[in-house]
């Protein structure tokens, strides 16, 4: 399975979200969209464990690598295994759930629905990354559509709480970033050049 669908799809659907013109498509886009996204959840499921079953050993199923910054060995490099596996579907299930609970909400409905695909798009990509860097980007991703969500349609002193998140993630992705740095900075691909690749720093 393309495990670039898991991010294409939710982008996409987002882009449709944009293009709508009235609440009646949009909630219908967004929820089409998650349907598909909990399909290909399922989907990746089966695959995965007929590949086990028929004694496929790898790590890491359908792997996909591309590189995106050649000079710092910065790649778009993608698999999965059981545990990202179920936190796809959960992540899946979550979003399908969102747009269900909100289908009646009229605030500013099609920030919403764009807002929670954009933030599916950073988990996706979170879960699936084999590359440090390309993770650390997903994560960065989800960061202001959490925030929005929270200081938009939260309940309670919702500012306040989006901003503490906000500045807490902040501080989180700067450890993060010097972490990732770190170990960029102390490791090689074998052939003395550093690299960001998970599987290669594991070992």
């Amino acid at each position: 399975m393309n495990l670039t669908l898991l991010l294409l799809i939710p982008m996409l659907t987002a882009l449709v979200i944009l293009t709508c013109r009235d609440l009646f498509s949009v909630r219908w886009v967004a929820f089409i969209g998650s349907v598909i996204q909990l399909a290909l959840g399922g989907m990746l499921l089966v695959q995965y464990n007929a590949a086990r079953a028929a004694g496929n050993t790898a790590q890491m199923l359908f792997e996909s690598r591309t590189s995106w910054y050649a000079a710092w060995n910065i790649e778009y490099y993608v698999g999965v295994d059981g545990i990202s596996i179920a936190m796809i579907l959960l992540t899946a299930f979550v979003v399908a759930a969102g747009v269900l609970i909100s289908w009646k909400m009229e605030v500013l409905t099609k920030e919403f629905f764009f807002l929670l695909m954009l933030l599916s798009v950073g988990a996706y990509g979170f879960f699936i990354s084999l590359d440090l860097f390309t993770m650390f980007f997903f994560l960065e991703i989800a960061v202001l559509p959490k925030f929005l969500l929270i200081a938009i349609w939260g309940s309670g002193k919702k500012e306040y709480s989006a901003m503490k998140l906000a500045l807490m993630l902040m501080a989180g992705s700067a450890l993060v970033l010097i972490g990732i740095l770190g170990i960029y900075f102390n490791t090689n691909d074998g052939s003395g050049h550093h690299t960001f690749d998970i599987l290669k720093i594991s070992q």
